[in-house]
């Protein structure tokens, strides 16, 4: 996602991508996304004791914890000069399955996940860092859960200097690359390749009215979702035209719009973007009416 600079924007992708997995058969003991916020981590190893200027260079030490053996890997932290008071702090901060709490962005984040009903494959990962520099706040990474050993599937994060660093304008980005060979070996491993692999774009796009609607969109997304319902959600607040156009181009034919009048009597406004024509009506009816694709 370019040019959308908040944890919710991060939030969808992840939802995305965890509906993606959902869609594939996988469940959440097969698959998670574990979700760290690297400027969190990097203010706690400062907090500890190290420098500013070695806190990238601790932070691909710790991103190698799982690739070496305990020994191995702490003997790293020696030669990198880690003396055994902050290797014990490292090993607290990785431990504290609570430290997210610190983050408003992880905060907002989380918040933003359980509202498009997500959680269930969802974990908080301190550990989680991805090693490249560029990455500047919420990382992910999912695991294949089903070895003895978790394997990684795909990974990504919030990246708001990448595009400056190499020589564009400075924009706020997030996203994700994934193998597709892992990825292809977990479902024939589980004979859940699909027959036919192409699909259909989503039929509905629920808008986001404003900030104070955001979780209410989520949620409603989810709701629709959970009912069999193709259905995008607009990954922020903004004017409606430009979330009518995105789902023109997107060949989304119907949107969904929940404004302070609708929030107020949990009504929704669906619209057909090919003639205009709406009507407002209750959510639990509006779930109904979308279902029987009477739209």
């Amino acid at each position: 996602m370019i040019g959308v600079d908040a944890p919710e924007a991060d939030a969808e992708l992840i939802t995305i991508l965890a509906t993606f997995f959902k869609t594939l058969g996988l469940k959440p003991s097969d698959i998670n996304i574990q979700i760290n916020d690297r400027h969190l981590l990097e203010t706690e190893l400062v907090k500890v004791g190290f420098p500013t200027d070695s806190v990238r260079e601790i932070s691909r030490w710790i991103d190698r914890r799982d690739k070496l053996s305990p020994s191995d890997w702490e003997e790293y932290g020696r030669e990198l000069g880690v003396t055994p008071d902050q290797l014990t702090a490292v090993k607290g901060l990785l431990k504290n399955d609570n430290l997210w709490k610190k983050s408003p962005e992880l905060v907002q984040a989380f918040k933003a996940l359980e509202a498009m009903g997500m959680m269930e494959y969802i974990k908080y990962n301190p550990a989680v860092i991805r090693g490249l520099d560029y990455y500047t706040g919420i990382v992910f990474e999912a695991f294949d859960l089903s070895g003895d050993v978790p394997r990684a599937i795909m990974g990504g994060g919030r990246y708001d200097n990448l595009l400056a660093a190499v020589g564009g304008e400075p924009v706020p980005a997030t996203g994700f690359a994934m193998g597709d060979v892992v990825i292809t070996l977990i479902l024939e491993g589980k004979g859940l390749i699909p027959e036919d692999l192409g699909g259909s774009p989503a039929e509905v796009l629920v808008t986001v009215f404003d900030k104070d609607r955001l979780l209410t969109a989520f949620e409603f997304a989810a709701e629709l979702r959970n009912a069999g319902i193709k259905v995008a959600c607009y990954p922020e607040a903004a004017k409606l035209p430009k979330q009518f156009k995105y789902a023109d181009r997107m060949k989304i034919s119907i949107v969904v719009v929940i404004g302070p009048d609708e929030a107020a009597k949990d009504q929704v406004t669906i619209k057909k973007l090919a003639t205009g024509e709406q009507q407002t009506i209750s959510r639990r009816e509006a779930i109904k009416f979308l279902k029987n694709g009477k739209s």
